[in-house]
């Protein structure tokens, strides 16, 4: 069974355990180059290429940078599939008998609500009517 991060991750409870400052020790961190990114501390993020606002408004340039933007967004997107965690049989059989079960009580509330609102409402309704 698959669990997502927050339910099996005992994170440290004081600040220093998750980079908080110290007075004793102030922060520091030590940056490592990578390939296409660096590492700060154990964050991994992507470097930003600095362009200027007119570079980026050229079309030719906007046509130059489309077969590479459009790899690295597809790259994203396979990345980003293969951390999608897919119900197996057995808990779509579960979910899918909560949703039914929840549905068919709603329908019954919903009826009773209705009937009880049809019934004070006929009864006002003769009680002005006569």
């Amino acid at each position: 069974m698959w669990r997502g991060v927050s339910s099996t991750v005992k994170l440290p409870v004081s600040k220093t355990g998750l980079g908080g400052s110290n007075p004793s020790a102030p922060a520091s961190f030590e940056v490592q180059e990578k390939e296409a990114g660096f590492t700060v501390g154990s964050i991994e993020t992507k470097r930003v290429r600095a362009t200027s606002v007119a570079d980026e408004d050229s079309l030719g340039n906007r046509l130059k940078a489309w077969p590479e933007r459009t790899k690295d967004f597809l790259e994203d997107v396979r990345a980003e599939m293969k951390k999608v965690n897919y119900p197996n049989r057995k808990e779509v059989q579960g979910t899918t008998t909560v949703v039914i079960i929840t549905v068919f009580v709603f329908a019954g509330f919903f009826y009773v609500v209705d009937s009880l609102i049809t019934f004070g409402l006929s009864h006002l309704l003769k009680l002005f009517h006569s």
